[in-house]
């Protein structure tokens, strides 16, 4: 006789409850059942768990009060100097001062939970002020001292004893370490810890200027010690290959304790793992940490087939680059250096990651094997961001760039910040991008961490660049023209001064044929959908008999065997083939710094209606004619427009392009539509379709001009 659902649920959660309880001893005590006498911990069922949640500690909802300083303080960082790194850190700080309490010495969001985390990045950015000696209001003597003490007191767990712990898939039960916030169930994430050891050793480091007392600095001193070397982060041990996390911890316990030992040992044996494992497969049967072309496997454990591996995943790129920051550090500590060979292999992917994944605007050129959890998430950016950035100025050594890449894209970064806010007339920005949907419950109506991140990290950089407070140019306008390919991922990325794209048929929910799938201009505003797919996304279609033949941008679901390759004699043209029995559209992208020439060789071999698609992007966003700029020849015309002028694109955001087509048999028509909303196209704009006939072989020639400011 089957039990019934319910009791099903019971005993699978008594089970889990029993295995995470075992989890607890092994990882506490070491796993050799030397203890007759074990704590007493307590794994909270799922059901109970769910109701003691009482909201995410690190959202604030909306707060009229808080909204209005959050204005406020936008005004004052818009009348700043654009060069002063400090603006920024001094904007987030104001309107924060509402969060803080006095009496609990910690940042408190409105529902009353303490976020360990974004207490954690506030004591980086304080105590970075502190060590620069800025004076402003990013510069909060007593609260560094206040919040040492919350980290080093109640968020810490030195024991299971009395503890409730979440069974959530995501926990990572461990002691010592510390807890995700202040909620009766305990929450934890080797994120956190790291997080909790960089703000730590940041204090430390401003231990003099913030008068931090010898107690403070002896809690400090024993518990980033006491966690970075327990069996939870000492190596081989990691969460999947994400050693960034490892190695803030043993950064912060060398820094705090002047012993170098974690540094030099552990740290040496999380970059040789992850290197050895750079193109061989980290477990039988799994994946090895980056694709032929040095893309980035988010769950290498897993094999080919599992959905998150096959994506590029840049968000995780960048944020596990971040471990390389303190390599330049260790060698200087007498740690032993990689290998010459393994050094070419980090620097690749260091190279990869920093041409391929950021555009000259500062943003991500963004799709990841998380999928819509994690895209266009602003404080998934500002973490990647923080990570490419140090890891550039802190391996110098080991890739051999130059640490003013890492300088400005801090820079570019800081700009496009600016950007947001005033476009959102708050420093406190919405959780998203280009209003994307994020599926990640939790953080998708959270409005002050990706503020928080950036803004600590700027000040960090700040005070530790020799700069003065001065952000060095961002010379995104002088960015040269990068094109990169990853044959395993088949996907190829375009970042250049005045637009970024990337062409990525497979990638969910991103991808989806032959076509640039997203089209970001110079102030990384978006001119078209967010990812391909039909409708709504740049691409030809061709229809004979009321039935779709093909599509050079179908969908990643129905992409079949599109694919890229470089055209031979140019390494910035790519050209792919779209084809159903006899009929077939060959496609040649060829990329310029200012524009996109794009060549349609089409072979019918029957009458077939030929339909070219100009999305726009936002409710507002339109295609209409104008002037023509882009000195096409002057024969023939566009269907809709005088002679002589060219389609404009124009965003809901104000971004523009024009477009031009050349080769267009008479009789052409436009018609307007406005495609359906989806993920990538959250809020369609109208769209143009040009229709011509073609019963013979025929070549059409499109070229888009993004507009510059």
């Amino acid at each position: 006789m089957k039990a019934a659902p319910n009791v099903r649920r019971r005993i699978a959660a008594v089970a889990l409850a029993a295995l995470l309880a075992a989890l607890i001893a092994f990882v506490a005590f070491g796993g050799d059942g030397g203890s007759s006498h074990p704590p007493a911990t307590t794994v909270a069922d799922p059901a109970s768990e769910d109701t003691d949640r009482g909201g995410d500690a690190d959202e604030v909802p909306t707060d009229p009060v808080f909204d209005a300083a959050g204005r406020k303080a936008e005004r004052e960082l818009s009348v700043s100097d654009d060069d002063d790194a400090w603006a920024v850190p001094d904007a987030v700080t104001m309107p924060l001062d509402r969060l803080w309490d006095e009496k609990r010495g910690a940042y408190v969001s409105p529902g009353g939970r303490i976020s360990t985390r974004l207490n954690a990045e506030l004591l980086r950015l304080h105590a970075a002020a502190a060590l620069a000696g800025h004076h402003g209001p990013a510069r909060q003597d007593g609260r560094v001292r206040r919040i040492v003490r919350y980290l080093t007191g109640p968020a810490y767990i030195g024991t299971t004893d009395g503890e409730r712990f979440g069974s959530s898939r995501h926990n990572s039960i461990h002691v010592p370490g510390w807890r995700q916030s202040s909620a009766e169930v305990v929450n934890q994430h080797p994120s956190i810890d790291a997080t909790v050891a960089r703000g730590l050793r940041a204090a430390w480091l401003a231990r003099e200027q913030t008068k931090l007392s010898g107690a403070a600095r002896d809690d400090i001193r024993r518990e980033v010690v006491a966690v970075a070397s327990s069996p939870a982060f000492r190596a081989p041990q990691r969460l999947l290959n994400q050693i960034n996390w490892n190695a803030d911890l043993y950064a912060a316990a060398a820094t705090v304790s002047n012993d170098d030992t974690l540094l030099k040992d552990d740290y040496r044996a999380q970059l040789q793992w992850f290197v050895d494992h750079a193109h061989e497969p980290t477990v039988e049967g799994g994946r090895p940490n980056l694709s032929t072309g040095n893309g980035f496997f988010y769950q290498p454990e897993a094999d080919a087939q599992t959905t998150l591996n096959k994506s590029d995943t840049v968000e995780y790129a960048s944020i596990v680059l971040g471990a390389l920051r303190y390599y330049d550090d260790a060698v200087r500590s007498g740690m032993k250096p990689l290998s010459d060979d393994d050094r070419k292999t980090l620097a690749a992917w260091a190279s990869h990651t920093f041409e391929a994944d950021w555009t000259a605007s500062g943003y991500l050129n963004w799709e990841t094997g998380k999928a819509g959890s994690r895209l266009h998430l602003r404080q998934y950016w500002a973490l990647a961001l923080d990570g490419v950035a140090d890891g550039l100025r802190g391996s110098v050594g080991l890739t051999g760039r130059d640490p003013q890449e890492g300088n400005r894209i801090i820079s570019r970064g800081e700009e496009l910040f600016r950007r947001w806010s005033a476009g959102a007339g708050s420093v406190l920005l919405p959780a998203t991008s280009f209003n994307y949907p994020s599926r990640f419950e939790s953080v998708r109506n959270n409005r002050t961490t990706a503020s928080v991140r950036l803004a600590a990290t700027i000040a960090e950089w700040a005070a530790s660049s020799g700069t003065k407070g001065r952000l060095v140019p961002p010379a995104g306008a002088k960015a040269p023209l990068l094109t990169r390919f990853d044959p395993e991922f088949k996907r190829l990325t375009v970042n250049g001064p005045r637009y970024s794209t990337a062409l990525s048929p497979t990638a969910i929910p991103t991808g989806g044929g032959l076509e640039p799938a997203w089209l970001l201009d110079a102030n990384a505003d978006s001119l078209i959908a967010l990812g391909g797919g039909g409708q709504g996304s740049l691409g030809m279609r061709l229809v004979g008999d009321g039935k779709v033949l093909l599509d050079t941008q179908p969908g990643p679901t129905q992409v079949g065997t599109l694919a890229l390759r470089q055209a031979k004699k140019d390494p910035n043209a790519y050209t792919g083939r779209a084809a159903l029995g006899d009929t077939v559209v060959r496609v040649t992208h060829r990329f310029l710094p200012d524009r996109i020439v794009t060549t349609y060789l089409v072979d019918p071999r029957r009458d077939v209606e030929v339909q070219i698609r100009l999305p726009s992007a936002g409710r507002s966003g339109t295609v209409r004619c104008g002037a023509g700029v882009l000195g096409l020849p002057p024969r023939g015309r566009l269907p809709g427009c005088a002679r002589g002028q060219d389609y404009v694109v124009r965003s809901a955001g104000g971004a523009s392009m024009h477009v031009g087509l050349i080769g267009l048999t008479p009789g052409g028509v436009i018609t307007r539509t406005r495609p359906a909303v989806r993920s990538t196209l959250p809020r369609p704009g109208s769209q143009a379709t040009i229709r011509i006939r073609v019963n013979h072989r025929t070549q059409i020639t499109r070229v888009i001009r993004p507009d510059a400011d």
